[in-house]
């Protein structure tokens, strides 16, 4: 059957499934297509939160052509995430709070120091380890830049 996953920003994707199809297996198809992490991602149903565990046929609502909703949760912050580390290494709220604070000034004050071109190959770096390969528009890019800087 063909369902429809439908961004709450706008967009939308069809998918072919099948009634044994577990909701993680259309979370991962969407990871790879719409490029939205699994754990950013909460599928709606009529207003209900569908379970990654349960099949498609487990929900009796989802026919052929049905809209599933999918809402993009904000991903934590370094802050956040810094926090919670702290915490689950046994310091308090208070004292994993000074420490998270203390940890983004240092990560602050290190990315200020970087050049503009450090910057550049930090965050090539990233979209390679994030999709594997430089997209085409970036690998033309680069060329040209280089081409311009020698005149050629």
């Amino acid at each position: 059957m063909n369902i429809i996953i439908k961004q709450l920003q706008g967009g939308e994707c069809s998918l072919q499934v099948q009634p044994s199809t577990k909701i993680s297996e259309i979370k991962s198809h969407i990871a790879t297509t719409l490029r939205i992490p699994i754990s950013e991602q909460k599928l709606l149903l009529l207003g209900r939160t569908l379970a990654d565990d349960q099949t498609v046929q487990s929900y009796p609502q989802i026919k052929n052509g049905t809209k599933l909703n999918l809402v993009v949760k904000k991903p934590e912050g370094l802050l956040e995430v810094s926090t919670k580390y702290f915490k689950k290494h046994g310091m308090s709220e208070m004292e994993a709070k000074n420490a998270a604070n203390r940890l983004l000034k240092v990560v602050e004050e290190k990315f200020n120091k970087l050049s503009w071109d450090d910057i550049e190959r930090l965050s090539l770096d990233c979209m390679i380890e994030e999709c594997g390969h430089l997209q085409p528009a970036l690998e033309q890019e680069q060329e040209t830049e280089c081409e311009d800087a020698f005149g050629l």
